[in-house]
């Protein structure tokens, strides 16, 4: 089986395609393994017409929310900087999937990430705090694959767009590196979607670059 994972999602309709490559290409996954930061209760807040399948996921003695919506497996509470939350979350998609954590964090997505808070930051300010936000994302996903005993290479791919004002390409590609990728690639594509706010109330149809870092575990 192969599978991704999806880290910090916000609605559904905004949700990942974990199909997308470099270039223009396309690779089908079996399923895909999403995790979100809000805890269960405030993201039914946000999306109340969203039906969904709640399950309480355990891994040793913690507990994760989680829930099937439209057919895919979310973990929610996760916090994408800390690597026991990435492992429980992992735990969890391969109970339910009886996959590898190879399958899951083989390929790994993220999308217009942002620091919380982002209101009170200059513009400045706020680069700096999204490229710490970005490199302690990659961090903590080496740091979850290697609990997992995962070991290769891992595809980090971020939609984020070039000129993107909170973190231009330059920042973000040197955030992925100081978080420990060893290579960051961008293709010249531009994807039109859509991208969701922190708060879950608001979303932008805008275009969007994708970049691969490769993780070395």
């Amino acid at each position: 089986m192969k599978g991704a994972l999806s880290l910090a999602e916000c609605k559904p309709e905004y949700k990942v395609d974990c199909t997308l490559i470099l270039n223009n290409g396309r690779d089908k996954k079996d399923f895909v393994l999403r995790t979100a930061f809000d805890s269960v209760g405030v993201w039914k807040a946000k999306n109340t017409d969203v039906p969904i399948s709640p399950f309480q996921g355990k891994v040793n003695l913690a507990t994760k929310e989680a829930a099937i919506i439209d057919g895919d497996v979310w973990v929610f509470g996760v916090d994408a900087t800390k690597a026991n939350d990435i492992f429980i979350a992992v735990k969890i998609g391969m109970d339910y999937h009886r996959a590898r954590a190879n399958d899951i964090l083989g390929d790994v997505y993220v999308k217009n990430l942002n620091a919380e808070n982002q209101d009170g930051f200059n513009k400045h300010d706020l680069v700096i705090e999204n490229k710490k936000l970005y490199a302690g994302v990659v961090k903590a996903v080496v740091d979850a694959a290697k609990l997992l005993g995962v070991q290769g290479l891992i595809n980090f791919y971020v939609i984020s767009s070039n000129i993107n004002h909170k973190i231009p390409k330059d920042d973000l590609h040197e955030a992925l590196k100081e978080g420990g990728a060893k290579l960051v690639e961008t293709d010249n594509i531009k994807y039109n979607m859509w991208s969701g706010s922190n708060d879950g109330e608001s979303g932008l149809l805008i275009k969007q670059n994708l970049h691969l870092a490769s993780l070395k575990v």
